[in-house]
């Protein structure tokens, strides 16, 4: 009797399998590809001990018609080609139909799914490549979610020569980095389970560039530039495009090269080792490159059936077409390598002293933890250095907010002192957003401008930027730069906004790295403000007063509220009068005379779309306006003006008052009152003011003793031995 005998059909399967499905990522690179083939644009990513345990790929693509679920996890069962001659032509991931059957005869796979036109999602599970009950109705959208739980769990061997689960995580997050810079339009999310936060989020209008910075750090983000090929018919090359890295790339621990040959992730040895080898005359030793190349060759000249894992191709004329790509990246090269830049590693201490001035028109950069970066998934992290937020990443709760904190270019609107709209100037959008407003309030001596409940309605002014040459705005602005204080600067740009603390003594908190700072919020107004209007002179939006009674917006009246001497009021009501011209082509201050040449408030400026000054400061700033500004000389003049802009602009202390508690006007105030204006100062502070210091905030020297250090990561852990 012969020895030679026929597998058992489940020893054949479990084999095939254990050829294609290597490890979790393997499992995952095959969803990922099912769900891009079936036209996803966002893809989400759950992961439970390294994907072992459980690995959840949830899509919003076209979904699996129900006729199709019971040969879903069949073998060589696809719906990608018909016969062996469609490989030359084909242009999905997918072609073999052996992805789910393998997944099926060593893992418990469930799927659910829906199309667009099923009135419901169904849910069926599959074991050994065959379907186990009938697909039953549930709730879901569309789309299809995967759901793999106990990966090699009839395999021990394989189990056992898996790594850590910690090791399988990161190279899940590899695998989706890669996808997610080459997949435009896409968005992918990936985190483990039970965690709150994702390892990686990238959103489907995101730019090949702030997805390399999402996924690599912002080091390699500034460190790479676009590379671009011509074709060469004779080679059946059509396309090559992606970004490389210039030779001011500081980055010890390499980044395995991204390559995708026909839209396929792919390694290549040959190329990747010439590339290398061309930016040896450019890099110092030790410093690996970034490379992300998308290459497109004739799809007959590809044989992508040459891996059971598809992480290899082979196409003709490789040696030329590597020759090119190498001389093309080589020439790029040569043309940038006239400047090289090294970092120096500083030790910062605790005290921020360091006076390094900062350039005024440019914001600084926080350098940023990425879970992605290989030169950091190496070393061990301890939880107690361990920077657990992104400062990149939105807070879930902005996406719950209106429209209004977008910006707008040249917005213009009206204000009844109650009834409000404002004017911007700010080249992001090119919307306005409209918002009612219902209250009417007098300034008389006994009541002061109210602008509690307010809300903009704004409108487009057809109006140029104005460029300003004046010598005395340039000086004041060449102050601002050697002002700068850089490590604080950084400290602000790449901070994470916490929250008030007080609002009496206007104090917030914000975290950066490792620290909590408590930070006093009115200084560091003062200068944002200040700053803005030095930036944006000449330039401001416009905010219009109107009443129903015209008198109460007079100058006389507005300082009347000031209980002050009648001719300080004419003498300061003249000052601003002669001056009214400048005061509106720089300040965007209007006054206007009637026929009895009494003097009238129209506008004030605005510098913050989203955001408006309280009125109730609005006597105080036009007494100041009159009376501290030095209006003969021409650069204290408009600093002056500026200061009293950016005081006038300082959000109001709003003190703590119970619900019995008398004004001295004998008012009660309502604790409902309070906590509206504190909800809404809070808003303002986190959705408008705080996101455009981040963006534009040079931190002078003199705001040092304004943020102050109140604890920091490890010295918690010290305390409590955990977070």
């Amino acid at each position: 009797m012969g020895k030679i005998r026929a597998l058992d059909p489940s020893v054949v399967n479990k084999i095939a399998a254990g050829e294609i499905i290597i490890s979790p990522v393997n499992a995952l690179k095959e969803i990922l590809e099912n769900s891009i083939d079936a036209g996803a644009t966002m893809l989400e990513i759950l992961v439970r001990d390294g994907g072992i345990k459980l690995l959840q790929v949830s899509d919003n693509g076209c979904g699996i018609q129900l006729d199709d679920l019971p040969l879903l996890c069949e073998r060589f069962a696809t719906s990608k080609l018909t016969n062996f001659q469609d490989l030359e032509n084909i242009a999905t991931y997918g072609f073999r139909g052996e992805a789910l059957a393998s997944i099926s005869h060593i893992a418990r796979l469930s799927v659910t799914t829906k199309t667009n036109d099923e009135q419901c999602a169904y849910k069926v599970s599959y074991n050994e490549g065959k379907i186990v009950d009938k697909p039953k109705p549930v709730a879901g959208k569309n789309g299809t979610s995967i759901h793999v739980e106990d990966l090699f769990y009839n395999i021990p061997s394989r189990l056992r020569a898996l790594k850590t689960p910690n090791e399988e995580f990161t190279r899940i997050l590899d695998v989706v980095g890669r996808y997610g810079i080459h997949s435009k339009g896409i968005g992918f999310s990936c985190k483990k389970f039970g965690d709150s936060s994702y390892s990686i989020t990238l959103k489907p209008d995101f730019t090949t560039i702030d997805r390399i910075r999402s996924i690599y750090g912002n080091n390699v983000a500034t460190s790479i530039i676009g590379f671009e090929m011509d074709s060469n018919e004779n080679l059946g090359l059509t396309k090559v495009s992606g970004y490389i890295s210039t030779s001011n790339l500081n980055n010890k621990k390499s980044v395995q090269p991204i390559f995708f040959i026909n839209d396929r992730l792919v390694t290549c040895d040959p190329l990747r080792r010439a590339i290398y080898n061309t930016y040896t005359n450019y890099l110092p030793k030790g410093t690996r490159p970034f490379i992300y190349l998308s290459i497109n060759i004739s799809p007959p000249s590809v044989d992508v059936n040459v891996h059971p894992t598809k992480r290899e191709v082979r196409f003709l004329h490789q040696d030329e077409i590597i020759d090119e790509i190498t001389t093309s990246i080589n020439d790029q090269l040569s043309k940038l390598d006239t400047t090289r830049t090294f970092n120096r590693g500083v030790m910062m201490s605790k005290p921020l002293t360091d006076n390094s001035s900062t350039k005024y028109s440019q914001a600084a950069t926080p350098t940023t933890t990425h879970p992605m970066n290989s030169s950091q998934t190496s070393q061990r992290r301890y939880e107690n250095k361990l920077v657990r937020v992104d400062s990149s990443q939105a807070k879930i709760t902005s996406f719950l907010k209106s429209s209004q904190y977008n910006s707008a270019e040249y917005i213009s609107a009206s204000q009844h002192i109650g009834k409000q709209s404002n004017t911007a100037s700010d080249n992001n959008k090119d919307k306005a957003t409209p918002i009612d407003l219902n209250d009417d309030v007098n300034i008389t001596r006994s009541q002061s401008l109210q602008d509690e409940s307010q809300s903009n309605t704004y409108s487009m002014l057809s109006k140029e930027r104005v460029t300003v040459n004046l010598t005395s705005i340039e000086s004041l602005r060449n102050q601002v730069d050697m002002s700068a204080h850089k490590e604080l600067t950084e400290i602000f740009a790449g901070s994470n906004y916490i929250g008030i603390v007080d609002y009496y003594k206007r104090l917030l908190t914000i975290q950066f790295d490792l620290k909590l700072f408590l930070v006093d919020y009115g200084a560091i107004c003062n200068e944002l403000f200040y700053q803005i209007g030095l930036t944006d002179f000449a330039n401001f939006g416009t905010i219009q007063l109107q009443t129903q009674d015209t008198e109460q917006l007079s100058i006389r009246n507005i300082l009347k509220t000031l209980n002050l001497a009648e001719t300080k009021i004419d003498e300061i009501s003249s000052q601003l009068v002669e001056m009214k011209e400048m005061l509106w082509e720089y300040f965007s201050i209007e006054i206007i005379e009637n026929e009895s040449h009494v003097a009238f408030l129209k506008t004030i400026p605005l510098l913050l779309k989203g955001y408006t000054p309280s009125l109730s400061k609005l006597p105080l700033f036009i007494y100041r306006l009159g009376t501290i500004v030095n209006w003969n000389s021409e650069q204290e003049c408009l600093d002056g003006i500026l200061k009293q802009i950016a005081l006038f602009y300082i959000p109001e202390i709003i003190m703590e008052v119970s619900s019995s508690s008398e004004s001295p006007k004998g008012e009660k105030h309502s604790n409902t009152e309070n906590a509206h204006k504190k909800e809404e100062l809070s808003e303002k502070i986190e959705h408008v003011i705080y996101p455009c210091l981040k963006r534009r905030f040079l931190a002078p020297s003199s705001i040092v003793d304004d943020v102050i250090e109140i604890a920091n990561l490890p010295g918690l852990y010290k305390v409590f031995e955990r977070c």
